[in-house]
């Protein structure tokens, strides 16, 4: 499947609205940046850490960056 090619900021906003169905955003710090293509074809990274919250437990939210990964590249 092709990636869609978005904008950092648009990129951002998708990734905190994956975040914002798992908890709220104020739990947690994300840091995205670009990289050159790696052997999957994706041209950026993010960290995301869960800071705070009830539930802080909860793992679901794991998979947000892999799933973003495979959707999207930067222009």
């Amino acid at each position: 499947m092709a990636r869609s090619l978005i904008d950092i900021v648009a990129l951002d906003l998708q990734l905190e609205e994956q975040l914002a169905r798992h908890s709220s955003l104020k739990d947690f710090k994300v840091v995205l940046w670009r990289q050159e293509p790696d052997a999957t074809g994706s041209n950026w990274n993010a960290r995301i850490e869960r800071v705070r919250g009830d539930g802080s437990s909860d793992t679901s939210w794991w998979d947000v960056v892999p799933q973003m990964r495979e959707r999207f590249n930067l222009q």
